[in-house]
């Protein structure tokens, strides 16, 4: 079923099945439900205050496309081509995210938040990620490598595997976060939240041997 209003009411047009959504369209104000797009094209697409819920992307190329003020639910996105992608005040919530490469998204369009989402060997590496939440998250095998997290907020996130290496985490919370290795002299940490017991981690990377 394919629900619609006339676009003077300003509420969204929703797809309850899988649609035919092209590469180098403009989408307004669109909900998109259960589409399921693998090995797709969505190059310079651009999505304006849209919405996805309980999709799927494999393998889908995203080069060029552009997305403001949108919101994923619940949705698999794995493998994307994020070359020059914009991702604009663009959230993720409950969502699994699995080998995405950030870094090669558009810095100049790019505001993200994740809550509740599984992030899977991704790559947020020479990002500027200040206040971004990542909040509630499982976060496995992740880089950042050089990524500005000013103020960023990891509170209750699981951190194993996650990569940290030369990053600006000055005043960034990791209240109730767990599982994180971060090496004091290799990141900026002044300021920065961290819980018993999981912050005696950061003693041990100085080689200090607790008895």
């Amino acid at each position: 079923m394919i629900v619609s209003f006339p676009s003077h009411t300003h509420r969204p047009v929703i797809y309850t099945v899988p649609m035919d959504i092209r590469a180098s369209t403009n989408y307004t104000r669109e909900s998109f439900t259960h589409l399921d797009l693998e090995n797709g094209v969505l190059k310079n697409a651009t999505f304006l205050n849209c919405t996805f819920v309980k999709c799927r992307f494999s393998r889908v190329d995203f080069t060029g496309a552009d997305f403001a003020d949108c919101l994923f639910e619940h949705c698999e996105i794995s493998l994307p081509i994020l070359v020059k992608c914009g991702l604009h005040e663009t959230a993720f919530n409950a969502c699994k995210l699995v080998g995405a490469d950030f870094a090669k998204c558009n810095i100049n369009f790019f505001h993200i938040s994740f809550t509740d989402c599984l992030i899977d060997t991704c790559n947020f590496s020479s990002l500027k990620l200040k206040h971004t939440p990542f909040i509630g998250c499982t976060m496995r095998e992740s880089r950042f490598n050089t990524t500005i997290l000013t103020e960023a907020d990891f509170a209750g996130s699981d951190l194993e595997g996650t990569l940290f290496h030369q990053c600006d985490l000055e005043r960034a919370d990791f209240s109730r976060a767990r599982n994180y290795s971060i090496d004091p002299a290799s990141n900026k940490i002044k300021g920065a939240k961290f819980s018993l017991p999981e912050a005696v981690s950061l003693l041990a990377n100085l080689g200090i041997d607790l008895q």
